[in-house]
Parts: structure tokens; sequence; C-alpha cells
């Protein structure tokens, strides 16, 4: 049959009728050739029409041929293959293992993941054992799949009946696909693998979803060794690879090494940001907790050991939270203790926890601090005390700080229109039409709810309900007298002064 092996078919053909036409009964290995030239010629049918004959003429065709056959089904829907794998079962045809291979890669391709591992699986119980090219393409594609514990279960079957080992490529799938899926165990073994067995690269994207396995999952062992690749790397450390390392040592509890950290953080030339100490902020969750870290603050202190003015705002941050107002202020004004002064971050907490308890007098106060400090309002103060005016009763500040605002090119945010034309609606000011137009000027589009409130308000107006310009407030008595006095007596506020 060398017209079958150099790939002519249909001359290999003819010959086998002609052999057939003489009486010469074709063997095996002429019937294994005819199958091999049909499949490359992906002659599916003929390939059962071979079988058929070998049948017919009393030869039992071997897994070679029901090999060919199945390769000779790959432009078919899968259900042939199937039909193979059954008449080998009815002709008790034993499978090998390039039987299964082209069945488990077919699978791969068309992304059918469940019955690749299905075959896979199948080939265990009959002691065949995959090729290592199969096993790699197949746990690749369940790494990539987004299942990495069923991924490495995979390969540790592989290589404990193999002697053959997959190559970096298919650790570097698996390394990944743990690390996005926040798999601890197997991030640690594909590390160990991969970066110090294998001494490979695992690249800054890796080690960046390193970083965030081991903040979830209180690891900061992972977390110094990830550090310590980028390094090696060339990459310079930025605050967003220091935040992981910080949470992981919150995370198990280790708070005077979080905070240590803060100190390594300026020493290699990275500036801490507020939300850098976001772990250790949700870790003062009670006053108990504040307390505790008051105190290892005091021993940092003690020992000499800087303490971040970061962990400072997370301490007044985090009684802000719990609307402990005099404790914050307490630790605003003892932070000269400390070796630290009062920053933007710290003053715009205090407000915020002068809004969530509708303190305008304290406000008022922490403005003057500011000014005296020479801090210079940003965004988030302004809208911050907006909000404070728009807490009270006299609401009529809030308008004087949002122009005060935009003269110092503040570009106020949709939130702090929405505030002012609620509380304009809510007290039946008409000024809220006035809001809401600047608010449109300014490309903010009002969102549902707050249409839903205009439309209410327009309806109410349509029902003879018309918005009133807002009433004055009766004066109390220091006041009066001031009025009544031309300022020689009573102790009522001077006129506001800006901000900044």
């Amino acid at each position: 049959m060398e017209a079958a092996e150099v790939g002519k078919y249909s001359e290999a053909l003819l010959i086998a009728a002609k052999m057939k036409s003489q009486g010469i009964i074709p063997d095996v290995t002429t019937y294994s050739a005819l199958m091999t030239a049909a499949t490359h010629h992906r002659g599916w049918l003929d390939t059962w029409a071979i079988v058929d004959d070998m049948l017919a003429v009393g030869l039992k065709p071997d897994t070679n041929i029901f090999n060919a056959l199945i390769l000779a089904q790959n432009s078919m829907t899968s259900d042939y293959v199937w039909k193979v794998l059954e008449k080998m079962e009815e002709l008790d045809v034993n499978p090998n293992q390039f039987t299964f291979t082209p069945i488990i890669r077919r699978y791969v391709e068309d992304n059918n993941t469940e019955l690749a591992i299905h075959v896979y699986r199948a080939m265990k119980p009959r002691n065949i054992v995959p090729d290592v090219k199969t096993a790699s393409i197949l746990i690749g594609h369940v790494a990539e799949a987004g299942y990495p514990r069923l991924a490495l279960d995979l390969l540790a079957d592989f290589e404990a009946v193999s002697v053959r080992r997959v190559d970096h490529a298919v650790w570097a799938k698996c390394l990944t696909a743990s690390a996005e899926a926040f798999y601890l165990e197997g991030v640690i073994s594909c590390w160990r693998k991969f970066v110090h067995e294998l001494n490979l690269n695992p690249g800054e994207g890796v080690c960046l979803a390193v970083l965030d396995t081991a903040a979830r999952n209180a690891n900061p062992d992972l977390a110094t060794d990830a550090l310590r690749v980028l390094k090696s790397l060339g990459i310079e450390w930025e605050e967003h690879h220091f935040a992981p390392l910080i949470e992981a040592f919150c995370g198990k509890k280790q708070l005077k090494e979080a905070i240590q950290v803060l100190d390594i953080m300026r020493t290699q030339g990275v500036e801490p940001r507020p939300e850098t100490v976001s772990a250790l902020l949700g870790a003062l969750s009670d006053t108990e907790a504040i307390d505790s870290i008051w105190a290892l603050v005091d021993e940092m202190v003690k020992e000499h050991q800087p303490v971040d003015i970061t962990v400072l705002q997370a301490l007044i941050s985090a009684s802000v939270n719990l609307k402990d107002l005099q404790r914050a202020i307490g630790a605003y004004k003892s932070l000269g203790e400390y070796g630290a002064s009062a920053n933007i971050t710290i003053f715009n907490s205090l407000l915020l926890g002068c809004v969530r308890t509708s303190h305008r007098d304290l406000g008022n106060l922490l403005l003057d601090d500011m000014k005296a400090a020479k801090i210079k309002p940003d965004q988030d103060t302004y809208e911050t005390f907006i909000t404070l005016c728009l807490a009270q009763p006299d609401y009529e500040d809030a308008f004087f700080y949002l122009e005060e605002m935009k003269a110092n090119h503040f570009h106020p945010s949709y939130r702090v229109y929405a505030k002012i034309v609620k509380t304009c609606i809510q007290s039946n000011d008409f000024r809220y039409k006035i809001a809401l137009k600047e608010m449109e000027d300014m490309g903010h589009t009002p969102r549902s709810d707050l249409k839903r409130l205009i439309r209410i308000a327009q309806e109410g107006k349509q029902h003879g309900e018309e918005p009133k310009p807002p009433q004055s407030i009766p004066l109390d008595g220091s006041a009066l007298r001031f009025i009544e006095t031309g300022g020689i007596e009573g102790t009522a506020e001077l006129p506001r002064d800006p901000i900044s």
C-alpha cells in the first residue's frame, strides 16, 4: 500500500479493489494504510466503510485502526466520536493513550471543559498515562477558564503517575489563575515552584495579583516576598505595592508591623496616602480598638520609633465614623505631642464629624484653625462645609460658600448641588430652580431620585402651593441686643469670613 502511504488515496482504493477482485484478502497492515489515507483526506464516511469491510472479511480492527477512525471524525459532531468508543467496547478493543488524546484536545478547542476533564479522568482506571502535551493543554485550559484549584489537582494527578513534568508555562497559568481567584494555597504552591524552584520572572502584573491575594488572606510573608521580587525586577516600589502588605499585617492583627511599614515607605521615597491605611481604619471599628492603637502609638513614641501622620489620621477618622467627635477633637489637639500637625485630610475628617453631629459652631472654629495654620481648603473642604450649612435651620451660608468655591476654581460636584436642591425643596424655597439650572450648566444631569422630588414640588405648585422665599429666623437675645445697640452690646458673631 505504497500509494496510501504517500497520500494517493484514490489510487490506493483502486489497488485494494483490484486485490479483492483477484481473491487477495487484505491484511490489517493494508487496512491501516487505507485508514491513514482516508483520515488524511477527511473521509470520515470512508473510514467507517473500511472498518465494516474489515469485519466483513473476518478481521478485527485493532486500536490503531480505531484511533485513525477517531481522527477522521474530527470534522463531525462529538456524537460520532462516542460511536467509535462504543464500537471499540462492543468489539472488546482496548483504547490507548492516542485514543484519548485527540478527543481531549477537541473538547479543549471547543471550550467544553467538563467533557474534556471527563475523558481525561477516564484514562486513570485503565492505567493509561496521558502524554505531557495533552496534559499541559488541558491543565492550562482549566486554569485560564478560572478553575485554579481544579487545574492544580489535575497537575498533581499527572505528575504523580508520569515521569514527565509540565513546563513553566503551565505553572505560570496556574499561578495567574490562583492569584486572580485569591486562592492562597494555589498561589503559594505555584509561587514556590515558579519563582523559587524554576527561578523565573512572573512579571509585575502577577506580582500585583499575588500582593492582593496576600492582603485578602492575611499573609504578610507572601506579600513581602512579592515586594522582593518586584524590586529584583527593577520595578520601583509605589504606594499601591505597600498597601496590600499593610492590609495583610492588619488582617493578621500585627498592627505594629503595619504601622512600621509606613515608615519604610517614606524611607523608600514613597508618600503614604489616606487610603494606604484603609485596612487599619477598617480595623478601628470600636472605641476599644481605637484605644489599643493609641496605646501602641504611645509605646512606639517611647521607643523613639516614628509614627506616621496617616496613622493619626486613621485614628481621628475612626472616631468620626463612630460619631465620637469629642474623642476626635481630643486626638486633634494632641497631635503636637506626637510631633505632628493637622493637615487638610485631618481637617476634612473633623468637618465631616461636624456634619454628622450638626455641630456648626465647631465647624467655624475648625475653619479658623485652618486659616491660622495657613492650610488652603480643597474641594472636599468646601463641599463638606456647604453640607454642614445645609443641615442648619438657616442655610444661607451654603450659597455664600458655594460661590466662594467656584471663585477659587473648584467645580462643585453633583452631590453638593443635589443636596442644595433637596434642601430648598424641603424648605419650600423657590431657589431650588436656580440651583437646578446651575447644576445643569455645570454639566450635571439630575438623577431619578432628584427628578422625582422636583416633580413632586412642581405638582404641589400646580395645586396652589407656591414655594416661598426663605422666612427670616427670629434673633436670639444677644443678637437682638447687638442690632438694637448698634454693636455696642451683645456677643453676636461678626459677619462671615471666607474659608480661604
